[in-house]
């Protein structure tokens, strides 16, 4: 097979699968992408340029990778699946505008979520430099990556995330949706959200049953970032709020603040009706509410 044919096709992709006897595996999540308009469509939606430092999340068989080191980027890749580096070197270009594979591409086997930035980036990419994030994720495990990610000391520019459709819409969503809610928040008080294409679930080898979405996150400035005091309480606060999304603002309250004279005082300063769903209040009022219980609880 030539390998003039990019990964991200259905019939390279069946011959890389024969030819190693590779399958996806349910149980990490994989899915091969194999159509190569939504993969070039991510590497776009990344702005990936020549020189770009760029941290790959699970390569697979290196449908995006290929497209990665052919935009320009310098890959370092995270893999849980040992059986794929060997047809990562084997199948990716063996020369990328004149650099041996190795010199733009590592790759390590290790969860992301266990991963030591400074220490297993160190020889590789320039420290001085920024990164760019872009992975397709698996389901299972999306939320846990994103605020790993987001929480980790890695200088990163973006992360440009293919992920289920559905929390890629919880993640842009704005108040007065369904798709609104902690995610929501805990998100957008430290990111800018950008939706940037979907992709059908024909998409995939083996197709899955939902379709998916990219969602390109850039952190916000620091005069942009809501001061949100301690994030952990933060977080738990507005999770309280939406412990029952049905329920009415008062009601989710009571567990937080249980003495009803409180709970009249936090409504009468924040101006709020107690009849208000959680859902219809934008971030800020979350912000204050966030900081009443703090000041009510002490």
């Amino acid at each position: 097979m030539s390998n003039q044919i990019p990964i991200a096709t259905p019939v390279r992709t069946a011959a890389i699968v024969n030819r190693y006897f590779v399958h996806a595996k349910k149980n990490l999540g994989q899915n091969f992408l194999v159509d190569l308009d939504a993969v070039q469509g991510i590497v776009e939606a990344a702005g990936i340029e020549p020189g770009d430092q760029v941290i790959e999340i699970g390569p697979g068989i290196g449908s995006l990778t290929e497209q990665l080191l052919l935009a320009g980027g310098k890959v370092f890749a995270y893999e849980v699946d040992d059986s794929l580096p060997e047809i990562l070197h084997n199948e990716l270009p063996q020369k990328i505008a004149g650099e041996a594979l190795a010199d733009r591409f590592k790759i390590v086997l290790k969860d992301v979520l266990k991963a030591n930035f400074a220490e297993d980036l160190a020889g590789f990419f320039d420290p001085a430099k920024p990164v760019k994030v872009v992975a397709n994720l698996p389901y299972y495990i999306t939320t846990p990556i994103i605020f790993n990610l987001i929480e980790s000391d890695l200088n990163f520019t973006s992360l440009t995330l293919m992920m289920q459709k559905e929390v890629a819409e919880r993640l842009a969503a704005e108040p007065g949706s369904k798709a609104y809610g902690p995610l929501t928040i805990a998100v957008q008080t430290q990111m800018r959200v950008d939706l940037a294409l979907e992709v059908d679930h024909r998409s995939f080898m083996p197709a899955p049953k939902v379709d998916s979405a990219v969602v390109v996150l850039t952190p916000l400035k620091e005069d942009e970032r809501a001061d949100v005091g301690d994030r952990k309480h933060f977080n738990w606060v507005v999770k309280m709020c939406f412990s029952q999304r049905r329920k009415t603002l008062n009601n989710n309250l009571k567990n937080l603040l249980p003495d009803k004279g409180q709970r009249d005082q936090l409504f009468t300063d924040l101006d709020l009706d107690p009849k208000t769903r959680p859902e219809q209040l934008p971030i800020a009022t979350f912000i204050k509410i966030n900081e009443e219980i703090s000041r009510l609880s002490k």
